[in-house]
This record gives structure tokens, C-alpha cells and sequence, in this order.
């Protein structure tokens, strides 16, 4: 295992939660150096599960990246509309196959359970934006968003939830 393969953790963090998504920024931020490799990533994300919330309702967790690093990892709230560049959004089933999958994959998904597959026709995954300047931005960024959520595979994932 090289220095920059993260060792899997003995935590298991619930998916969706804000601890959760802290935990890739987190991981994000030590490993300063691939996101270098990647190149920077300026935009503020949402990330939704439409029926994870109570009574099936949806989650959405906010966080914003800045150059190389994720900066602000929050639960979204109405005010942030206009803040959040876009939000990729999908069912639990959804999101949990592909965690799954980069875990199953050691940190990286099966081909057909990519950010980029899954949201390239629109489903399951849907890439959401208020114009198409702010929808591109996900395109731009899409390798190092992958890459961010690739990080599951550092930590155990638990799915209370439906899905």
C-alpha cells in the first residue's frame, strides 16, 4: 500500500450525514497533493438523497471547495439556493451502489457507477442548476468530485436509512 492509499478506518459513519461528508473533506484536505494533480476545484455543491430524510424527505449536505481544499461541509438550508452552484441528486439506492461500489473497488467504483455514468443521461443521478454556466461547473470538476466521494473507501459506511 502506498503513502497516499488511505488505510480503512475502523469508524463507520452513517450515509447521508453531515459527519459523513466531513469525513471525506477531511480526507480531502491531507491529501493535498492529489488534489493538486487533479487541478483546483471552485464551487459550492449539494449534495441530495431525495428520500433519505424522515418520512422519506429529502438531504441535502452543502459543501464548498476552494482551490484545493473543502472548506464548508454543512446540512443545506432554503437560504443556501443561491449559494449552492449545483446539487447532484438521487435516491439512496443510488448513492448507496456507488459507495458500495468504491468500497468494493478499494477506492474506485465500477465503471457504470461513476459520477460521470450515472449522471450522464440524467439518471439516476441528477446534475440540478439554476443556468447552464453553473450546471458546466460540475463537468469541469467532475474528476476531482469523484475523487472526493472516492474517499468512502477509507471508512466503513452504514445505510440506516431506506435504500
Amino acid at each position: 500500500m502506498s503513502a497516499t492509499e488511505p488505510q480503512l478506518e475502523t469508524s463507520t459513519l452513517d450515509f447521508p450525514s453531515l459527519e459523513w461528508f466531513q469525513r471525506l473533506a477531511d480526507l480531502m484536505n491531507a491529501n493535498r497533493a492529489r488534489q493538486e494533480q487533479l487541478g483546483y476545484l471552485d464551487c459550492t455543491v449539494g449534495f441530495r438523497v431525495l428520500d433519505a430524510g424522515k418520512g422519506g424527505t429529502p438531504v441535502t449536505l452543502l459543501v464548498r471547495f476552494e482551490e484545493f481544499e473543502a472548506l464548508e461541509v454543512r446540512e443545506a438550508e432554503p437560504a443556501d439556493e443561491d449559494r449552492i452552484d449545483f446539487t447532484l441528486e438521487g435516491t439512496l439506492s443510488t448513492w448507496r451502489k456507488m459507495v458500495e461500489s468504491i468500497a468494493a473497488g478499494g477506492g474506485r467504483p465500477a465503471l457504470d457507477q461513476t459520477l460521470n455514468f450515472l449522471t450522464h443521461m440524467g439518471e439516476p443521478l441528477r446534475v440540478q442548476a439554476d443556468d447552464p454556466l453553473q450546471r458546466d461547473l460540475y463537468f469541469r470538476y467532475n474528476q476531482s468530485l469523484q475523487e472526493f466521494v472516492n474517499a468512502s473507501a477509507a471508512f466503513h459506511t452504514a445505510f440506516p436509512g431506506r435504500g
